[in-house]
């Protein structure tokens, strides 16, 4: 059994995908678009669905954890680094993005720091349409609730909703 579902035609194009691209044990499923002079380093058994935008900038890196999904539509923005842990899952059109893409400056002048890295813990869920902001850290264990928009860290086990996110609970397990 577990052969026989190694052999689906669109399984073994995936995990060809990945391994034209130099990340072998990985999948890339068809239309995702990759681009950047940064690096990308995804894990066996990582999985990038279809139409999934990444661009990974110079001097940036982008780590999919073993396990870890970016799903369906997602755009992937990396200025300074994103770091996907393993098993964590990514819903249908969510957005992460390291960087404000602009230079913006305080009342006095003074430049606000233009990207800083984004950390996504182990077994994190991220539901549809949500937005992560440059400079969060997900905990291990998260939920984030579909259509929200992450602009500060997120403590492991809580379940955050709303724009801007905010905790509504707490997780002890999802599958």
């Amino acid at each position: 059994m577990r052969f026989r579902a190694l052999l689906r035609p669109r399984r073994v194009a995936a995990l060809l995908r990945g391994a034209l691209r130099g990340h072998a044990g990985a999948r890339i499923q068809s239309g995702v678009r990759l681009g950047g002079a940064g690096s990308l380093d995804l894990a066996r058994g990582s999985l990038v669905r279809e139409e999934a935008r990444i661009y990974v900038g110079p001097g940036a890196v982008l780590r999919l954890g073993p396990g870890a999904v970016i799903g369906i539509r997602n755009t992937v923005n990396v200025a300074a680094g994103v770091t996907i842990g393993p098993r964590t899952e990514l819903s249908w059109d969510v957005e992460i993005m390291d960087t404000d893409f602009h230079d913006i400056a305080h009342a006095d002048g003074r430049p606000r720091e233009r990207s800083q890295p984004i950390m996504i813990g182990e077994h994190v869920l991220i539901g549809a349409r949500a937005v992560l902001l440059k400079g969060v850290t997900i905990g291990d264990g998260a939920i984030i609730a579909a259509g929200s928009v992450v602009t500060r860290d997120v403590p492991p086990g809580a379940i955050v909703a709303g724009n801007p996110a905010r905790p509504v609970g707490e997780a002890v397990d999802w599958r």
